[in-house]
């Protein structure tokens, strides 16, 4: 698992990729769903909406502080 600090322990997902893998662990979509129902755009907006959730959270951490 590449990066520093306190995530070194934690199991990454090497038989998923890491697109499906940050998907169905935020919880936005089955797998099931990403296999059956919903196709490669659809990952990608879903992909979108969990980076933007992300920002969005970090920001106002920092206008916390």
């Amino acid at each position: 698992m590449r990066g520093g600090g306190g995530g070194r322990d934690l199991a990454g997902t090497p038989n998923v990729p890491r697109a499906l893998a940050a998907v169905i662990s935020a919880r936005l979509a089955t797998l099931a769903e990403l296999e059956t129902r919903l196709g490669a755009e659809d990952l990608y907006d879903l992909l979108e909406i969990l980076a933007v959730d992300a920002h969005n959270r970090a920001r106002l951490r920092a206008l916390q502080e």
